[in-house]
């Protein structure tokens, strides 16, 4: 299996570039860009595995 077919390194990749994008655009100092971009990026990337695990028993029809 290719590793850009894998959910989990393309919600990695999303996660990265939209918590980068985030902490550029929005915070002015080093310290609060780094601080941020943790932030956003645990939660897109912890918070994405969270609801899927949540949604996992749900039925699909």
């Amino acid at each position: 299996m290719s590793l850009l077919r894998s959910h989990l390194v393309l919600m990695f990749l999303y996660a990265t570039a939209t918590a980068a994008f985030f902490a550029l655009l929005w915070k002015s100092t080093t310290s609060e860009r780094v601080r941020f971009f943790l932030w956003v990026f645990i939660a897109l990337f912890f918070g994405g595995i969270a609801v899927g695990w949540a949604m996992y028993p749900l039925p699909l029809r």
